[in-house]
Formats: structure tokens, sequence, C-alpha cells
């Protein structure tokens, strides 16, 4: 089976938190009942903050804690930890009718962290505001403007093995990690919060980064087959739907010409482009695009029986879009892998670039995993525990990516095929025409260009109608195009006039 790994995207006040209230005496049998109780739904931390957003003071209430998932006959099998923020200034009545959004992030194995703490949440990490280069420890957090808060309340869902999230004792990590067990577990979650919390009246969204976005239409269609749960909307940031768009093969050609227009932005911002290419970045972009689909396409779908003067031509067009050498695009038969890129671009000043974000440069490896590793981990782990923050008080390690147990993922849907969304995604607005898709890309992603999943839907069988539900946005940056403050800016008022949409 074709597969592959993604990624692993004013002032507060905080109140005490409020774990359990002082409380009489009661008798025995009645104290026993309600720790049965607290045992099945885990423990749960509240605490009360204010945040300024666009000028104005909102309210709100932070729960972080465990979801108990069990089996069919109400036997435990996992916790799934969580942080949600739910609005409280306002009536009553328009409270409980707020829209929410379920947030997660992908890798397969990453916990929520890099939208909870990058993008959305109320509190964010800090950042140099250009976001290609890491900040000094410690790290230090802030009230974040940007956050959807204001329009939408929040949870943030830690997948089993990742965060804080993990199996009961006893239980097989394995039965959830996999696509489908994936989905089943993520959506047994949602259906649980929405009940718990008297939410089944709102408006409800999905939000996923990277590998998110097959666990976000997997989810789609899951919910409403399964629970009868109809979405409103699911929110795409730097996401795909088929595996086939990022996974090269001898007879799977589709991967390099979707990843040649972020290989020429990426060019382009480091200036290795010729003059007039350097001189307008959005008609290079288009120039790139439409090479891709078309003679780019056209000359890969020929393979051997391409003409020779024509490999020459596209060889050489490949080079201006991309600064790659013409006999090194020759030698590889026209195909420009992202690693040879990447080592290449800036090779004669020793520096390699970031997978995630190609404005990153540095010695070795990912430096664009670098930048942002470091500073997710430590701000999380303060933010978690802070008294004047979650107050969650846990000595188990909160796992940024691949917790106990994440040894391998189960990506099959049948044999010998690439793992594919976008027929579940096609199904679920099938069924429901309100469902409408928003999908976010980065200029400068090389893990999951925004060209590839652009493919996937333009060959999703979808009518007028439905294409019409879809929304894109691209972004200044890479896959976690949030780091860089302005393109922060912008996806956060994109997303939110998104979901205030009727």
């Amino acid at each position: 089976m074709k597969r592959s790994v993604l990624l692993c995207s004013a002032a507060l006040w905080a109140s005490s938190a409020v774990v359990l209230r002082a409380e009489p005496e009661k008798p025995k049998a009645e104290e026993k009942k309600e720790e049965k109780k607290a045992e099945e739904s885990g423990p749960l931390v509240e605490t009360k903050h204010e945040i300024i957003v666009r000028g104005q003071k909102l309210s709100y209430r932070a729960t972080a804690g465990m979801m108990k998932l069990t089996k069919d006959y109400g036997e435990p099998r996992a916790e799934v930890f969580h942080m949600a923020y739910v609005r409280t200034d306002g009536e009553a009545a328009v409270l409980a009718k707020r829209p929410v959004c379920f947030c997660f992030n992908g890798g397969p194995g990453s916990s929520s962290v890099w939208l909870h703490l990058g993008a959305f949440g109320p509190r964010r990490v800090v950042l140099p505001a250009e976001g290609v280069t890491a900040p000094a420890p410690p790290y230090a957090l802030t009230d974040n403007q940007y956050t959807l808060l204001a329009d939408c309340d929040l949870v943030f869902i830690d997948p089993v093995s990742t965060g804080l999230s993990r199996p009961e004792k006893g239980e097989d990590a394995h039965q959830f990690h996999g696509y489908r067990e994936d989905v089943e577990s993520l959506g047994d979650f949602v259906r649980l919060w929405i009940t718990k919390q008297q939410r089944w009246g709102s408006a409800k969204y999905l939000m996923g980064e990277s590998y998110g976005g097959i666990r976000g239409a997997g989810l789609a269609e899951h919910l409403q087959s399964r629970h009868g749960m109809y979405l409103n909307g699911l929110i795409v940031v730097s996401g795909l739907f088929d595996f086939k768009t990022l996974s090269p093969e001898d007879q799977n050609d589709v991967p390099y010409a979707t990843w040649l227009p972020g290989m020429s932005a990426v060019a382009h911002f480091h200036r290795k482009l010729g003059s007039e290419l350097q001189a307008d970045f959005a008609g290079t972009q288009q120039r790139a695009v439409a090479f891709a689909r078309g003679r780019y396409a056209m000359a890969l779908g020929l393979g051997s029986h391409l003409p020779e003067a024509e490999r020459q031509a596209v060889a050489a067009e490949l080079s201006a879009l991309t600064s790659m050498p013409v006999e090194v695009i020759l030698r590889n038969n026209l195909r420009i892998a992202p690693g040879e890129f990447r080592s290449r671009l800036l090779e004669r000043e020793d520096l390699v670039i970031g997978r995630f974000d190609g404005r990153v440069s540095g010695r070795t490896g990912d430096p664009s995993y670098d930048v942002v590793f470091g500073a997710f981990s430590g701000a999380m782990n303060q933010y978690l525990r802070e008294p004047s923050e979650l107050n969650y008080q846990t000595d188990r390690p909160y796992e940024i990516l691949g917790g106990p147990g994440m040894t391998s993922w189960n990506y099959s849907l049948a044999t010998n095929e690439y793992l594919e969304v976008a027929s579940t995604l096609a199904k679920a607005m099938n069924t429901n025409p309100a469902l409408r898709v928003f999908v976010a890309c980065g200029y400068h992603d090389l893990a999951t260009p925004g060209e590839a999943i652009d493919y996937t839907v333009r060959h999703m069988d979808l009518t007028a109608e439905q294409r019409a539900n879809f929304t894109w946005s691209h972004y200044d940056g890479g896959h976690m195009m949030y780091t860089n403050l302005p393109s922060l800016e912008k996806l956060s008022a994109d997303v939110a006039t998104f979901v205030k949409r009727p």
C-alpha cells in the first residue's frame, strides 16, 4: 500500500482554578457514587479569564482535562486530553448557541499545540514577527488578539498517544493508530463533548492542519453517517486529501507538478531567480502554476515519448522557475525531488532550507522545525501548569509529537492504493449541501504544498454549487504560515469571516 508520513500549524486576568468545590459532608454511599462519576468523566480543571480582542473585553472559561472513551458496554478504553474555551459574557441563551470549532493537528502523531498556541487559542507563544528565526529561551506567552474565540468557542483535541492522551491501562494503543481508528475515536470524543455541554443546537466546525485535513474530511463524513451530526464547515490549514499528490512512484508523477509552485516561491524568497521573475512574485506564481498544470504535466505524462527538443525546453523553464541547474534537471529526467531542491538551493552558502518552511535556512536537517519545536514545547508546558494559566497539574509529560506506543500508523483503506479522502468528503457534501470548506495554504510550504490539495479538489466529483462551497486563501510563509505575524493576522480574519458567514 502506498503511504507517506507528514508532520508531524491587552491584559488577561485569571481566577483560581476550580477543580472541586467544598461541600457539606455526604453519606458514604453518595460519596462513592460521586467518586465513580468523577472516574468516568476524568479530572477537569476550570479557570476563568478575560482578554481584549479587537478593542473589546472578552470573558471566557477555560477547561483542561480528560474525556474518557468507553467500549460498547462502558468499559474504559482511553482518556483524551483537551483544552476548551467557552465565552461567558452575554446572555445565556445566546452563549448556548454560539458556534463551536474542534481543532486538531496532524502528523499523524502530533498534539494540537501548533494551532492552539500558534494561531487560534486565546494565548500564543511569542515568536519573531517574520517567523524564520527561533526565539531565545525561556519562552514567553502573550494574549492572542487573533484568537478565533471572539466568534467561536474552541476545543483543542490531543488524539490518543499525543499530548496527555493515553489508552487505558491494558488497552493496546494501536487500536487508535490508523485512519479509521483515529476517525472513530475522535468522532466519539466530539459526540461526547457536544452532548455533555448541551451544544447540539450550535453550529459546528472542524479545523485540521496537515494530516488534519485527512482526519477532518473523514471525521466530517463519520459524524454524519454514524451520529447524525451534520457540520457547518471544515477548515483545512496546510492540509491534504490524497497521498497520491505527495508520494511519487515510478507510475505516479503527480507530486513533481504539485511541488513546483512552492519551489518557485522559495527560490523567489531567497532571491535566486532571474530579474524578471524576481521583480513580480504574483506573476511568477501564476507562471509556475500554469506551467505545472499544463506544459510540465503533459511532458511528464508523455514519458519516453517526449520529443528531445521539448525535453530541453521544459528543463530550461524548470530551471528558470526554480534556479536548479538544467543539467541536474535533465539527469533526473525532469523530476525535481524536494530533498534535492532543499539541499541544492543554497549549497554555495553551505545551507539547507526547511521542509515545513522553505524561507528558513540552516546547516542540517529541517531548520524550519528547529525554529518552532523548542518554543512551542516550552510554552505549552508552562501554559498547562502555571496557576495563572490553565493550572493543570500533572507529572505526565506533554507529548508534542509521537508519544508512547506511537510506532506505526495504519493508513489502509484497501490493498495497493493511496489513502485518499476526497471521495469521502464528496460523499459528506452530497449528503449535507450546507457543508462548506475553507482551505489555507502557505506559499513556501514544501511539506504539503497548496497545489497538491488544489489538484485533489479539481478532480473531485462535485457540482458547480458544491464547488462554490470551497473558499481558498494563500499566505506568505510555510506549513505554519501563522508563525509569520502578517499572515496570522490575515488567516485570523479569513477564518473568522468563514465562520460568521450565514
